[in-house]
């Protein structure tokens, strides 16, 4: 797949619209289960029950990145990566921050 910036630019618009929900979804089963929680539904859980959500309500969603040549995986995939890095960001500053305290 060619990437060009504005196909990079998309992929990280649908990160960002599930970025809510992923960090939603982990602070509340952090505030149930602690940090360890906090940290394995920020990187794994949340995102995927994001996209589980996005597929429900916004079905023709897809069909404009489909229509600017991102596939359905494509988007899953490169999300999910872009999500990995800010959680392992995230986490890491976290962990600075709690150590320093």
């Amino acid at each position: 797949m060619e990437f060009t910036t504005r196909k990079l630019a998309n992929i990280f618009e649908f990160y960002k619209s599930t970025l809510t929900i992923t960090i939603s979804i982990s602070v509340l089963a952090g505030v149930f289960g602690g940090f360890e929680t906090f940290k394995l539904v920020l990187v794994v859980f949340g995102y995927f029950i994001s996209v589980l959500i996005k597929e429900v309500n916004a079905v023709n969603e897809y069909l404009f990145y489909c229509n600017n040549g991102i596939s359905k995986l494509q988007l899953i995939v490169y999300g999910f990566l872009m999500n990995f890095v800010f959680s392992a960001l995230l986490i890491l500053g976290f962990s600075l921050i709690l150590k320093n305290l």
